[in-house]
């Protein structure tokens, strides 16, 4: 709750409190390194995540996941910092680290989406939609992707994969109407 309040000292004094009592629970340090990210010292977020993908390398269960994570993490590091080619290598190497992970691309491509880097934006929903194909959401991410790029054909393609996947919902209700105002 304080993270999301953009509290981050309090955040991270509490995330620090519960690591230094259950040293075991290293995958707070995903946590830790977000609220050092946020409070713009990225130096010891990469540190944080560094160590985070040390530990989760001997974690059978949810080593890769986590690994995974700490890579994509550094790599919106290096994007706040707006070193594109480094922060591109390391979601790279988080993908394929746990390639069967269609929220890594998905989250991959919403960074680069809300970065007005459309065109990786929609590189990386489509690799989530290849991964797990009857998820509406990035079917959804990818139609307003289109629609930055001027290409109303494949957002109203994108939409309506969408709609046949999610019929009955409120984001429906603004599909179908985002795709009546395209097709006038």
């Amino acid at each position: 709750a304080f993270f999301k309040d953009g509290k981050y000292a309090t955040a991270l004094t509490m995330y620090e409190e519960f690591l230094s009592k259950n040293p075991g629970a290293y995958q707070v340090l995903l946590n830790i390194g977000d609220c050092y990210r946020e409070k713009g010292e990225y130096d010891t977020a990469v540190q944080k995540y560094n160590l985070l993908i040390e530990q989760a390398a001997a974690d059978p269960a949810m080593g890769k996941n986590m690994g995974a994570k700490g890579l994509a993490a550094i790599g919106l590091c290096f994007l706040k910092q707006g070193k594109l080619v480094e922060s591109q290598d390391y979601f790279k190497k988080s993908i394929e680290m746990a390639p069967q992970d269609e929220n890594l691309p998905y989250n991959v491509a919403e960074i680069y989406f809300s970065n007005q880097q459309i065109d990786d934006a929609i590189r990386y929903f489509e690799m989530a939609i290849q991964i797990k194909p009857d998820w509406p959401d990035p079917y959804y991410r990818l139609a307003f992707a289109y629609l930055n790029k001027g290409d109303n054909p494949k957002a109203i393609e994108n939409l309506e994969k969408f709609i046949k996947l999610e019929p009955e919902t409120e984001r429906t209700a603004q599909a179908k109407a985002i795709l009546e105002a395209i097709k006038k």
